[in-house]
């Protein structure tokens, strides 16, 4: 079986915004972003984006943009000698109730399938309650990054129901603490 790191994107791997990025010309990697996913890869990790993207329900942008975004951040990642080995995504609104947008687990278990990976051994990093949600429904270590929009304390986390494993301030900062 196989280990990987499922990543939330936005927040996580890019600056997010409050009226949802759009388009490749909104899209940016953080700093950070190439570098720490090479470590990931280095260290042996499969690397897997889960994201919910809305905005396509929403009419913002479709499916074809946000293809554009994937295949710049791949293509910037690669850069760096990084890589993404996939990407899942949730196109439906929130009021759809489906189980692909997290924190339901859909995607998680179809890249489970597809890669035979060990979710035990593997983590899950998000910048947001319903991605730690997400990750231990599954049995990954849980990892909060603290480079959303939303800038929640250590005392809002501490109320959460389910709590990350760890805390970091960015996946960079992960790479250093707990895989080098």
């Amino acid at each position: 079986m196989n280990r990987a790191i499922l990543l939330d994107r936005d927040g996580t791997l890019n600056y997010d915004s409050k009226e949802y990025v759009k388009g490749v010309d909104e899209f940016e990697l953080f700093d950070f972003t190439p570098q720490a996913i090479k470590n990931m890869k280095e260290k042996g990790f499969l690397i897997i984006v889960i994201t919910n993207q809305s905005g396509i329900a929403r009419g913002y942008f479709t499916e074809t943009e946000l293809d554009k975004m994937h295949t710049a951040m791949k293509q910037e990642v690669e850069k760096f000698g990084g890589e993404i080995d996939d990407i899942f995504y949730c196109p439906h609104h929130p009021d759809d109730n489906c189980k692909c947008r997290k924190p339901g687990t859909k995607n998680i278990k179809k890249a489970a399938k597809k890669f035979d990976l060990d979710l035990s051994n593997s983590y899950f990093i998000g910048d947001s309650k319903k991605d730690i949600q997400a990750g231990a429904k599954e049995d990954c270590k849980t990892v909060f990054v603290n480079t959303g929009i939303q800038d929640y304390t250590e005392q809002e986390i501490e109320k959460w129901r389910i709590k990350p494993d760890f805390i970091f301030q960015d996946i960079l900062e992960f790479t250093h603490e707990v895989l080098m």
